[in-house]
């Protein structure tokens, strides 16, 4: 049927032809600049499974780590060999403990001390024992009258029952055969290694336990943590881990000297350049931090007795007897053994550098008044103008 005059028009007609051409010429036209694209590695993050092994390989650092080509990618830029090179360390007195005292916590506020087991069955209180945190060193146990007392001092005895009897921790650092080609760490969390960093757990490599000791062989980071390689497809996460990474003497310190590193929780200990013996340690918790600084150890104490409190209504108040092999070197804060807690790699004290006993009794005999102590945290999280103070 032909076109009535009210809908054919001529210029209608020229007008749209031109609309349809211009569609067809132009919409294949890309109209952004070529630097306005997606990148690859953006348009693959939404399309992860095109991030096969073989892609990634070809196209290093363009995929996510976490996706399937992650694994192969690591394996390739951290090529481990087969059999990991061990680290030539020695262990100082192994297997044998080096404390010879027994110590008890006093766990009762206001424990009762009787001049003998006598004068307990009396009612004879010579003097009591405040609140706080209280450990003493003990004697011999003596039973009366169906009860058993310790004595802990000359003429002194407590309840058995006010006590918690403590054993020193067998946690001990090492010796270095040589000096260490990368940097070294203890694990201080229990952990399930990981394929990749913050991946998946690999479940054909043992759990790492508390104390083992790792290399580190590279770094990533992923989530909120860096991650370390200790092994094919084996990651931690740097929470886990503290890590002790050989650093040049500070600025006109020659001989011996001793590093205590208040972020990773460890000691190293060198002789010039080299390093000597590495270790875990406790520092200043929370409101007393170990004020970072070059010092020197000034004081060495076989054993002494410690006590104080720095808390307003003294709820922090600490009595220790015979800690062990003391080295004073900023004020009253000292490196020191510390027999009451195993939480090396942990932060736990009022101050003071704690130390297991076993590598307390090393650093002691190898230890010169006068050798210096660099104590720094190379987060910097920990102010450097704090006040000298603190306790153990």
């Amino acid at each position: 049927m032909p076109f009535s005059s009210a809908v054919y028009n001529p210029a209608m007609r020229r007008t749209l032809i031109g609309i349809v051409l211009y569609v067809l010429i132009f919409a294949t036209t890309p109209t952004a600049k070529a630097e306005d694209a997606p990148s690859p590695v953006s348009a693959l993050e939404d399309q992860s499974d095109l991030c096969v092994a073989g892609y990634q390989l070809a196209h290093m650092g363009q995929c996510p780590l976490e996706g399937p080509g992650g694994r192969a990618e690591l394996r390739q830029r951290y090529e481990l060999p087969a059999e990991l090179p061990a680290l030539q360390i020695e262990f100082f007195r192994p297997g044998q403990p080096p404390i010879t005292r027994a110590y008890a916590r006093v766990t009762t506020a206001d424990a009762p001390v009787f001049v003998s087991p006598e004068d307990a069955a009396a009612g004879s209180v010579k003097r009591t024992i405040r609140k706080g945190f209280i450990f003493v060193s003990i004697g011999k146990l003596v039973e009366y009258n169906g009860e058993e007392f310790i004595r802990i001092n000359a003429d002194e005895y407590v309840r058995r029952g006010d006590l918690s009897l403590v054993t020193p921790s067998n946690y001990q650092g090492f010796l270095l055969a040589e000096q260490p080609g990368r940097p070294f760490a203890w694990v201080v969390r229990k952990f399930q290694p990981r394929l990749t960093p913050n991946g998946t757990k690999n479940p054909e490599v043992p759990v790492l336990n508390r104390y083992d000791l790792v290399q580190i062989y590279a770094k990533e980071h992923a989530g909120e943590y860096d991650w370390y390689l200790v092994g094919n497809d084996q990651w931690v996460e740097q929470r886990n881990l503290s890590i002790v990474e050989v650093i040049p003497p500070p600025e006109g310190v020659t001989g011996k000297w001793i590093a205590v590193n208040l972020f990773e929780q460890t000691m190293a200990v060198y002789q010039g350049e080299r390093l000597v013996y590495a270790t875990l340690v406790s520092s200043g918790l929370g409101a007393w931090p170990t004020r970072p600084g070059l010092f020197q150890i000034y004081s060495k104490l076989e054993s002494t007795k410690m006590s104080g409190a720095y808390a307003a209504d003294k709820s922090d108040f600490y009595y220790l007897e015979d800690v062990p092999w003391t080295m004073y070197f900023d004020q009253s804060i000292a490196l020191h053994g510390a027999y009451w807690h195993d939480g090396y790699g942990f932060r736990k004290s009022h101050g003071c550098v704690n130390l297991s006993p076993a590598d307390s009794l090393w650093l002691y005999n190898w230890a010169e008044l006068g050798t210096s102590v660099y104590v720094y945290d190379p987060s910097g999280q920990t102010p450097t103008n704090l006040p000298a103070g603190g306790g153990p």
